[in-house]
This record gives C-alpha cells, structure tokens and sequence, in this order.
C-alpha cells in the first residue's frame, strides 16, 4: 500500500492479502478497495474525544524505520511517536508521553485486530515492524452500518467497539464484554432513595447481539448488579457500556460492555439518548436480532442474609454504699428527790 491512498478498512469482513501483504482485502468481493482519503467528522468541540488529532506523515517524506520492537514497560521516542499515530487514528492510547502502560497496549490491541485482523486470542500488543508500517499508511476504518448520524459498533468476536460520528471513526477501543458463565454472588445495588441493599443474585454473563439505542446514563460509580460501573451508559435494561479497572484481553464481564478508564472519562459525552448500537456477535446480523432482552438474574437458593445481631445495652447501675449505724446514745436524767 502506498504512502498517501487510504485503504477502506470494512469491520469484520476483510483479510490480507498474501500477494501483497499490506493490502486490505474486501472478504465478500476479494478486491483491493482504494479511495480518496475521506474527510474528518467535523463534531461540536464538546463532543470531540481528547484524542489530539495528530497530521499524518507528509507522503513524500520515507518511513523511518522501527530499530526495534516496541512493547509494554518501555519508555522511548518512538513510543510517544507510535501514540501520536495511534491517536490520529482515534485509537486513544492514553498520554502521548513515550510511556509504553497498559492504556498504549489495550489501544494496540485495537489495532492489531481491526487494521491487522489478527484474531484475539494471537494478538500480543507489541509494535513491530509490520505493525508499525501500516500505522504510518493512510487508512479509514469504514462502519458495517451508516444509519446516519452518531452510532456505535460492538463486535464481541474482536472485543473491540468503534464510535462513529457520520460514518467516521471517532473512538475505537478494546472492550470485554460477557464472559458467558453463569455466576452467583452477594452484590450490593444502590437504590433510587440513596440507599444501598444487599442481594444473593445468580445470573448469566451474556452480551447479547442487537440492535438497540442508549437509553440512560448515569454519572460517577454505580452499584448494580453486574458490578461497580463507572459513568454506565445503558442500552439494555441491565446491560451498559461503562468503564473499569479491569478491562482484560478476553471477555470477563457479567454482560456489560467494559471500557479502560481513560476512556470511559469522556465516552459518556460523547453519546446521546437515542442513539443506535449494533452489537455483532459473529453468529447472526444485529437486525436479526432487533433488541433482544438480557438474561435476567434470580436469586440466588443458597444464599443466606446477613444475621442482623442485636446488642442490648443495660442501663448503668449506680452503687449505693450501705448505711452506716450510728448506735444512739440515751441520756438518763437523775431525779434528786429531796429529804424530807
């Protein structure tokens, strides 16, 4: 691929090459797609993510090549190079500041899976040669679905979600979504009243595909029964995108869609009520689906609410000394009878 043509990146339905390795291949048409580089969403600047637009490297100018592999733990010139180019491709890598930490490896896996299409479970997030190359190529990643306006793309084989402002990318991110176990733990809910209530719940840790809309959002931290969701945006009864401490290489959530949080700081302004999230689980197509409901929790049989002890407390006792007998004392009066 040539320095100053931008390869069509469309989700899930491509491979490379083997003719020409940095070729993006369409998988339903097995042809090259070339086109003009396509404009950049122009949003509201209260809805631009804090990604830093970085200008691609001018087409005349030769590719400095990658003296070495750059991977987690490395603190170097090339890597804040590499975050620059990470996030002119909206894949936020964090600070642009030459720290290779886990935010730069989770925004290099993104990149390994949607513009390399290197399966989940092989992606190393490491920056090679190759991977490095094709960061410095043009490229669009193209959305599965353009219904017009903002919308987003979850795609649960991937483990990656897309945001799209008009048919551009705006946010890519490695997510975990449903770890598909069924699971059973005492979890603590915050009611509407402000109040907080423990529950033996058990449930089944499944992102379902879709299509659906958010539907409510919630600022700071939530206790809800799938978790501690931090700034949750729903889009299906329970089920949220929200960010977490925790956002693994493989799918570990109860069934919510789990973010790194530096960018769940701001994903949360970026979408509105309303808006549409496709949610492709590689089985069937979203519409297939429609907006199929989560699977609902029970409660759980074994669990057994806390014992509630009550401590009585007596009332002080006060000590009174005993009395002290005093003997009394009796007087007797001598009578002087006089003689007569």
């Amino acid at each position: 691929m040539s320095a100053g043509v931008a390869a069509t990146v469309t989700l899930g339905i491509w491979a490379r090459s083997s003719a020409s390795p940095s070729a993006v291949v369409q998988g339903e048409s097995s042809s090259t797609t070339t086109a003009p580089t396509a404009p950049t969403a122009t949003a509201p600047a209260a809805l631009r993510s804090p990604v830093a637009p970085v200008a691609s490297p001018p087409t005349s100018a030769p590719l400095t090549p990658l003296p070495h592999d750059l991977s987690e733990g490395m603190v170097d010139s090339k890597v804040e190079a590499m975050q620059a180019l990470l996030a002119s491709r909206q894949f936020d890598p964090g600070p642009v500041d030459g720290v290779f930490g886990g935010a730069t490896k989770r925004a290099v896996w993104a990149f390994e899976k949607i513009v390399f299409g290197t399966p989940r479970t092989e992606m190393r997030g490491v920056v090679t040669a190759d991977i490095w190359e094709q960061m410095n190529e043009d490229f669009r990643v193209a959305p599965r679905r353009s219904p017009g306006g903002n919308h987003m793309e979850v795609y649960l084989p991937e483990q990656v979600s897309v945001l799209f402002f008009d048919g551009e990318a705006r946010v890519i991110s490695h997510v975990s979504s449903g770890e598909g176990i069924t699971w059973c733990d005492e979890v603590e809910i915050d009611l509407d009243d402000g109040t907080t209530e423990s529950k033996g719940i058990c449930g089944r840790s499944v992102t379902p595909g879709g299509l659906y809309h958010f539907e409510r959002k919630v600022e700071g931290w939530r206790n809800a029964k799938l978790g501690h969701l931090y700034k949750p945006v729903y889009f299906n009864y329970g089920i949220a995108l929200h960010g977490a401490g925790n956002v693994p290489d493989y799918p570990a959530s109860r069934g919510c869609v789990r973010y790194p949080m530096h960018i769940a700081e701001y994903l949360q302004d970026l979408v509105s009520i309303g808006d549409s999230i496709y949610v492709f689980n590689g089985v069937e197509e979203p519409e297939t689906y429609g907006a199929q409901p989560m699977i609902f929790d029970w409660p759980d049989p074994d669990w057994v609410p806390p014992t509630t002890t009550t401590t009585t407390i007596a009332p002080p006792t006060t000590t009174v000394a005993p009395a002290t007998t005093v003997p009394v004392t009796t007087a007797t009066t001598a009578t002087t009878v006089p003689i007569s």
